[in-house]
């Protein structure tokens, strides 16, 4: 068992550009849960009263909305330089709906198989108040959403049309109620099966055992939840090992853990790659990391990175998002090559001795990041 090093070589010069360059000519579906992301300044402490109510008055400030959750997603293949996007979901007929498509146009992103849902279906929102820098209460619009069944047929139809023209689909779960339920998983793995030669890769929170065809990702958290074993306080290296590999082996495909600050995980049969963590100077902010991972793994995967690469590509990204605060922050190329170039790994570790058959082959990429 190895674990990656973060080698700021010249490699580096040499070889992301033509990386990031090839991303560039890719074209990117993704599926699942759209939701619109919607920040603001909140002051509790106005001295004023409601003369309706009698209640205290709340102000708020500096609105910003972006997209988020399968938004997210969009939003970080975009910042990386992906050259065509499509957004494969749902959004009510309300003005949150009317702005998520907004969004996406001003940005490019093709929003012909978005679908407009029936009457009583609210787009999804999550409201975030920020108070010097720390997020309040969030209220959220439409989480509990239950889409019919003949409209998510017709969203089918729209992806099976559109799988053709595509080299990488992300599939999305994220939502309690969520566009991708269990009884429609496998309506979705017969179109992954008739189109083979598109990458996929998955996100899916609760639905992750079903999915048949795509490189999973999943953090620590459900890892332990699709495994059904306990998750301990700190799962070491040992125990993600031992259980991604069993993970893997049950879903045959590969299969990518992140472990936070202690970094990634990719899992393919007998071969298995890690790489630390990065150090990075706080305060942080983690929400939205996840997305920025399964964006940078997809879309490096797909322009030809083999998984040291990929893992390495999406650690940075990674590092670089968490480091925005009040924001589902993204990471562009140039964010990512700087990060290369001063990075420190967070707490290296001497790998533990793995179980027999665990130690990837020897791989001339791993003395070189991108070389």
């Amino acid at each position: 068992m190895r674990i990656l090093p973060l080698s700021p070589t010249a490699a580096w010069s040499d070889a992301m550009p033509a990386l990031f360059g090839r991303m560039a000519t890719l074209n990117v579906g993704v599926i699942g849960d759209f939701a619109l992301d919607l920040y603001y300044q909140l002051n509790t402490e106005t001295g004023e009263y409601s003369l309706e109510t009698n209640r205290p008055v709340y102000w708020g400030s500096r609105p910003k909305a972006s997209l988020g959750a399968a938004g997210n997603v969009i939003q970080n293949l975009l910042a990386l330089g992906v050259g065509q996007v499509w957004a494969i979901g749902v959004v009510g007929a309300d003005l949150f709906g009317h702005a998520m498509r907004q969004l996406m146009q001003e940005q490019g992103v093709h929003t012909n198989c978005l679908l407009t849902a029936p009457p009583g279906w609210d787009t999804c929102v999550y409201t975030k108040p920020m108070q010097q820098q720390t997020e309040a209460n969030r209220i959220d619009f439409g989480s509990q959403n239950k889409l019919p069944d003949h409209n998510f047929d017709q969203l089918l139809d729209g992806l099976a049309q559109l799988l053709p023209q595509l080299d990488v689909l992300i599939i999305n779960q994220q939502f309690p109620c969520p566009l991708l339920t269990e009884a429609r998983i496998p309506a979705l793995n017969e179109r992954i099966r008739q189109h083979p030669a598109v990458c996929c890769l998955a996100d899916l929170r609760h639905t992750g055992l079903l999915i048949r065809g795509a490189t999973l990702k999943v953090n620590t958290a459900e890892l332990a939840r699709f495994r059904n074993v306990p998750l301990p306080n700190h799962p070491d290296l040992d125990w993600c090992i031992e259980h991604a590999r069993l993970l893997n082996r049950a879903l045959r495909s590969p299969l990518v853990v992140t472990r936070g600050e202690a970094g990634m995980l990719y899992v393919r049969d007998d071969d298995i790659w890690a790489i630390d963590g990065l150090a990075v100077p706080g305060p942080l902010d983690p929400v939205g990391a996840g997305d920025t991972v399964v964006a940078a793994l997809a879309a490096s995967l797909s322009a030809g990175a083999p998984p040291p690469q990929a893992l390495t590509i999406a650690n940075l990204a990674a590092a670089v998002t968490v480091q925005k605060l009040g924001q589902t922050g993204t990471a562009t190329p140039d964010e990512v090559f700087q990060l290369a170039t001063t990075y420190t790994l967070h707490e290296p570790t001497t790998p533990s001795a793995a179980p027999s058959g665990t130690a990837s082959s020897p791989d001339p990429s791993a003395s070189s990041v991108l070389g």
